[in-house]
């Protein structure tokens, strides 16, 4: 189970992932992607599509583009939590009380809930999210993160809002992750091609903001020895590209993500990588991993 802030985070983060594991359905294996929000405060990547008539309709459109991606990479079963969309950091939808943000900070537990009762209804062995930063600092992403913990440590409690469902213990806690190792490898083929990115120093800025940009670009990555899984996506990388493409509203054609091609991606590693945060197997997992389910099968 992949738990996410907004439509798009899912195919970015882990597409390769999920088409992996949805590739290998058995009776013993599925794969379920759920996001809090619809994405409805996101911008519009498309010019002529960049009106507020396509804003006022934008959650619906993510939602679309999100039943698109997941066709892409083959999961079949993917769920919304129906809370609002918080915005950037310092966005007037960060304090709007409907938002994912709001929720999580004043009644954590009564957010978890609503991923409390997918889980045991689903029944996942492992749960993957994001880091406590979120990614990149996103007051979703964050929100998103504190829910999934939270859920995983009360699931399988039955003393824990019986109402929820009957308890049930997932074995595997991860976080996804970029390493530092990955970050300077991506960073410097992009800019080696004139390709402007998130990683990319910005031009102008005064050196209070240069700091804390350096500060940020930091947190967004990891430790190379803080990875303990790596999943090879090589078979898939074409999967996933169709699904970024899924996301046409917000992700550029000619951006980044797109910018590099299939060989691209195997050239610089064709992974997608984790942190094992916490586990409930009887004895520690082999390290490293090249499995979500290492101890599981």
């Amino acid at each position: 189970m992949a738990v996410h802030a907004h439509p798009d985070d899912e195919t970015i983060s882990m597409g390769g992932t999920l088409a992996t594991y949805a590739a290998a359905h058995s009776a013993t294996t599925d794969t379920y992607v759920i996001t809090g929000t619809r994405g409805e405060l996101g911008e519009i990547v498309i010019p002529e599509r960049d009106t507020p008539e396509e804003h006022e309709r934008l959650g619906e459109t993510r939602m679309g583009e999100i039943a698109a991606a997941m066709a892409a990479l083959g999961v079949t079963h993917f769920e919304n939590l129906g809370f609002r969309d918080s915005g950037m950091v310092g966005d007037a939808g960060n304090e709007d009380p409907r938002s994912y943000h709001q929720h999580s900070t004043t009644d954590l537990d009564g957010t978890a809930e609503h991923l409390v009762r997918i889980i045991r209804r689903v029944q996942p062995e492992v749960i993957a999210t994001y880091d406590d930063f979120g990614g990149y600092g996103h007051p979703d992403h964050i929100a998103a993160a504190r829910v999934a913990r939270r859920a995983w440590e009360v699931a399988g409690d039955p003393t824990w809002r019986p109402e929820a469902g009957p308890a049930w213990t997932p074995k595997k806690l991860y976080e996804v992750r970029t390493p530092d190792s990955q970050r300077d490898k991506v960073l410097a083929l992009l800019e080696s091609r004139g390709i402007e990115s998130w990683w990319s120093e910005p031009k102008e800025a005064t050196p209070e903001e240069l700091e804390q940009w350096h500060q940020w670009r930091a947190a967004m990555a990891c430790p190379d020895e803080l990875i303990t899984t790596r999943i090879d996506i090589t078979k898939h990388l074409s999967a996933k590209r169709r699904a970024i493409q899924a996301h046409a509203t917000q992700i550029k054609s000619d951006g980044p993500l797109l910018s590099l091609s299939e060989q691209d991606y195997i050239d610089l590693g064709a992974v997608e990588q984790y942190r094992l945060v916490a586990h409930r197997l009887p004895s520690d997992p082999s390290l490293p991993e090249r499995d979500l389910f290492e101890g599981l099968r």
